[in-house]
């Protein structure tokens, strides 16, 4: 029992108080009671859920989206503009001429070009904590100037609660399939968004919720890595949904309140009733 007394008179301090702050059980530290799971756990519990709230104060509230939109347009600007360094003129040329050619054809849903992806992949990023492109590989019958697309996907479409061990012996963890050395082989993939069912242009009754393999080599994931062994992305309005959430239902309880101070000439009975009605 003495090392034990001695081990927290060391910690503690003779009289309770603790050597870090953080470390007490005050007042002031009784109710913080934080988890402390692995990054990767971290976000296989809490991911969703972060995803649907992110999404809905950027629907909704006018601050998140406008914040949203700064980034993108300052992360991506008027996007990454290669320059060929070949010193013949003419090869040069041709070299940007395909590229410029390409940079239409580069959607593989044809709604924008190469730049218009940058600006959507950042996007889903912020609001999603992630997205990923796939490499889409085209036939000569496409008549398509280089065979090749991207294919912009959020990511629902790789299911974080997907675990399992591969028919080669490999690890898959949230949707992610690793070799024995820890590196990623592939991703596992639903065909259309889970979450859209049958409205999705991409589904098909039967195999929607089946999980494809796709190799690595074919995907892009663009997430922001905020601990070690972390492998999903974390929305980047995660640290400020609370405070966001509240400040848009205090913003829409005073705003009645400001417009009926405006009656002050009623009578003060009126402006009461107003009140209470709203």
């Amino acid at each position: 029992m003495s090392f034990f007394s001695n081990l927290k008179r060391q910690l503690f301090g003779s009289k309770g108080a603790p050597i870090y702050d953080g470390v007490g059980s005050g007042r002031r530290s009784v109710a913080w009671m934080p988890g402390n799971l692995g990054a990767v756990a971290t976000l296989a519990y809490a991911q969703d859920d972060l995803r649907a709230k992110s999404r809905d104060l950027i629907r909704r509230n006018a601050w998140a989206a406008a914040g949203v939109e700064v980034f993108v347009a300052n992360a991506i600007g008027t996007g990454i503009k290669p320059q060929s360094m070949v010193a013949d003129n003419l090869i040069r040329e041709a070299i940007h001429a395909l590229w410029w050619d390409w940079c239409e054809e580069a959607d593989a849903a044809g709604l924008t070009d190469f730049y218009g992806l940058q600006a959507l992949s950042v996007r889903a990023m912020l609001e999603g904590g992630e997205a990923f492109i796939r490499i889409r590989y085209r036939q000569q019958i496409d008549n398509l100037i280089v065979p090749m697309q991207l294919q912009v996907l959020e990511p629902e479409h790789v299911p974080i609660t997907y675990n399992a061990v591969a028919e080669n012996g490999n690890r898959i963890r949230c949707g992610i399939e690793f070799d024995s050395f820890g590196r990623r082989v592939a991703y596992w993939m639903y065909r259309s968004h889970p979450l859209d069912a049958l409205a999705s242009p991409m589904s098909s009754v039967g195999d929607n919720l089946i999980p494809v393999r796709v190799p690595a080599a074919e995907v892009i994931h663009l997430f922001r890595p905020l601990r070690p062994g972390q492998i999903r992305g974390e929305p980047w309005l995660a640290r400020a949904l609370v405070k966001l959430n509240e400040l848009d239902q205090y913003d829409d309880a005073e705003l009645p309140n400001s417009r009926i101070d405006e009656l002050l000439p009623l009578p003060p009975e009126f402006i009461e009733i107003l009140r209470k009605n709203n």
